[in-house]
């Protein structure tokens, strides 16, 4: 009788394929090692998945989704404080910050996950390009529809079609080159991220009437 399938076994080994991978890097990366830091035999490992290539494309969808929901909790608090408060241009610029700092608070807490995401996932496996593909286009539409958000609030200028799906893929691989910097490199965080808000607002800010 075949075993039994557990979602919270699978999240586990899931889990473990994170971490594994963000510290040995994909090759170095085994079937008996994701399944020893599951807490699972290796056979175990085989009900769940055919091989690490499989646990990987679900590693990543995970890492995607746990990302843009972190960063999505400091934008709707921010945008329910913009609508209550009004729209000030330092209380834009503290909201941008807040927003960045969500996104530096995961890379900070979860290296391991980011590094996954970005630097190890290109080029081991066929899956792997349509899967990053698709995070990325995920993560440019989530990008366009939190501007078209700020532009009906009236924070942001209004944006053509093209360049709200310029900008938006822009500041996706923007924040994914910036981050593979500030990890590999010795940079103070809060002013890089003050440089990423001075960028942004710049560019998408509402132009002031001439007097």
């Amino acid at each position: 009788m075949p075993k039994r399938k557990s979602e919270a076994v699978k999240q586990r080994l899931i889990a473990a394929a994170i971490e594994v991978v963000g510290s040995r890097g994909f090759r170095k990366t085994t079937v008996p090692l994701i399944a020893r830091k599951a807490g699972v035999s290796t056979g175990t490992f085989y009900i769940y998945f055919k091989d690490k290539s499989h646990v990987f494309v679900d590693a990543i969808m995970k890492v995607s989704a746990e990302l843009k929901g972190h960063i999505d909790r400091v934008f709707q608090e921010r945008l329910s404080a913009l609508q209550d408060h009004g729209v000030q241009t330092e209380d834009v610029v503290s909201a941008l910050t807040a927003i960045y700092g969500a996104f530096f608070d995961y890379v900070d807490n979860y290296r391991s996950h980011f590094l996954m995401l970005f630097l190890e996932g290109y080029s081991y496996h066929e899956d792997f390009a349509s899967v990053l593909q698709t995070t990325y286009k995920n993560l440019a539409e989530y990008a366009r529809l939190r501007i078209i958000a700020s532009e009906q609030l009236g924070v942001t200028r209004g944006l053509s079609l093209i360049e709200g799906e310029t900008i938006s893929w822009a500041l996706v691989g923007m924040l994914s080159q910036t981050a593979q910097m500030y990890i590999s490199g010795d940079y103070n965080r809060d002013a890089v991220i003050k440089v990423l808000v001075s960028f942004t607002w710049n560019g998408l800010k509402k132009e002031q009437p001439r007097q």
